[in-house]
């Protein structure tokens, strides 16, 4: 035995959930890999996915209180985060993606400095309105009336084919969620 230090006795003093890998963790292929393990477990069949990355465009919006804006958007309108994907750093606040279908929105901290990204709070005005397609725009709308969501325009018909309904999040982001009136027929018909 010789008397020379481990040189590796720090890195086993470590607990392993504070080890950082030099190669990163792949977010996406995390996540799939979760949806696959768990239909395993539920024993249920997922569809084949093309693999997916970061898509070509997402749009990313800012809020004081990214948190409860994470928070709310998963719940009101059943948005659900990569978790894997979330980045947190005490500089810039919480960045989360969001997905719904094969759509993705980037939430953030308002960030004037380098981005100029600002809440609809701050500036008392909506600069945009996201679209989303939900495959039952009824329950869509009673679940988000019955979580808070303020809704801004009702449940109507549109006259181009789609049954719809606008709301707007705690801190002023416009909402627009829809269902082909096709989609509807369909589904009225089967109940």
């Amino acid at each position: 035995m010789t008397n020379e230090p481990d040189p590796l006795e720090p890195v086993r003093r470590l607990r392993p959930d504070r080890l950082q890998s030099a190669d990163p963790n792949d977010p996406w292929i995390l996540a799939e890999e979760r949806d696959r393990l768990m239909s395993m477990i539920d024993q249920t069949s997922t569809e084949p996915k093309p693999a997916w990355r970061s898509p070509a465009i997402y749009p990313r919006l800012g809020y004081q209180d990214e948190l409860a804006a994470i928070e709310f958007l998963t719940r009101a309108f059943g948005f659900r985060e990569r978790r894997e994907a979330r980045l947190d750093d005490p500089r810039w606040g919480v960045l989360a993606w969001l997905e719904h279908g094969d759509g993705v929105v980037m939430v953030g901290r308002a960030e004037h400095e380098i981005h100029k990204v600002h809440s609809p709070r701050e500036t008392g005005r909506a600069t945009c309105m996201l679209n989303v397609t939900v495959d039952d725009v009824d329950a869509h709308y009673r679940r988000a009336a019955a979580e808070g969501a303020l809704i801004t325009m009702e449940l109507n018909d549109a006259f181009y084919g789609e049954r719809r309904y606008e709301a707007e999040d705690p801190e002023g982001n416009r909402w627009h969620f829809g269902e082909p009136l096709a989609h509807v027929r369909r589904r009225l018909d089967q109940t």
